[in-house]
């Protein structure tokens, strides 16, 4: 498992986490809670909106497919993950 690096988000127990380092001369980075008017969680919770926000990168491994279709407007992206078992090789043989 990697290193959390401060920045770092995560999604666990239906909240969001960012990883921070409060003190980088006397400890390790840790997660906290992240306040829900700075950054939205799944589902499209929490805030602000707008381009100043965290940007993904989402990408998927055959047979997993991953489709985004940019928002418009006040619409947020929409991100698509579906999987297709047609695109595994054939192991009848």
């Amino acid at each position: 498992m990697a290193k959390p690096v401060p920045g770092d988000v995560e999604y666990a127990y239906n909240r969001v986490y960012i990883v921070v380092n409060p003190n980088p001369a006397q400890g390790p980075p840790t997660y906290r809670v992240s306040n829900p008017d700075e950054l939205a969680g799944p589902g499209g919770g929490g805030g602000g909106g707008g381009t100043t926000g965290t940007t993904y990168d989402f990408e998927a491994v055959a047979p997993i497919n991953v489709n985004q279709t940019p928002g418009t407007g006040a619409n947020p992206t929409k991100v698509v993950t579906s999987m297709d078992l047609a695109q595994l090789d054939d192991r009848s043989v």
